[in-house]
């Protein structure tokens, strides 16, 4: 390790000392983790599993403060829960993608739209009862329309491209 000295804010100082770090209790710990996620983020990750995970501490909270809300109003959202587990898999896959040729992006490419259309059909699914398993049940009705009227117009059967 090398020692390093630096001078923060007042108000960014008071904020790292009091923000809770997964296995970072001091404010030095916690320069380290952050750096570290800083430098994670930057560099990229072309280990999509290593990726996945840190995309899926990035929402931590927020998904802590949905468990929260979920336990003491004694409702579940499928549809947030859908969205958390899909977004996070779309982004690690594009930051864990190596394009280097056309067959790779064909590749990225191919899996983002299959995810996507994995996330869309799990959302339209919602949309067949009355109410969506949501927070608001009414809100994939309110936004599929267009969606909906789009996917009809689309062929089923696949065409060759020229």
């Amino acid at each position: 390790m090398v020692p390093i000295s630096g001078r923060l804010p007042d108000e960014l100082y008071e904020w790292l000392s009091t923000y809770p770090m997964e296995g970072a209790t001091t404010v030095s710990d916690k320069v380290r983790v952050a750096v570290a996620h800083l430098k994670r983020t930057y560099k990229g990750d072309s280990n999509y599993l290593e990726a996945l995970n840190m995309y899926r501490d990035l929402g931590r909270t927020t998904r802590e403060q949905i468990a929260s809300v979920e336990q003491s109003d004694h409702m579940h959202s499928d549809v947030l829960a859908a969205l958390m587990e899909h977004l996070p898999a779309l982004i690690a896959t594009l930051n864990a993608a190596q394009v280097n040729s056309i067959d790779s992006a064909k590749h990225l490419e191919a899996q983002l739209v299959r995810r996507t259309l994995q996330l869309a059909e799990t959302l339209l699914r919602q949309g067949i009862t009355a109410q969506a398993a949501a927070f608001d049940g009414n809100v994939v009705r309110q936004h599929a329309g267009r969606l909906c009227e789009i996917a009809r117009l689309i062929p089923t059967t696949p065409t060759n491209n020229v």
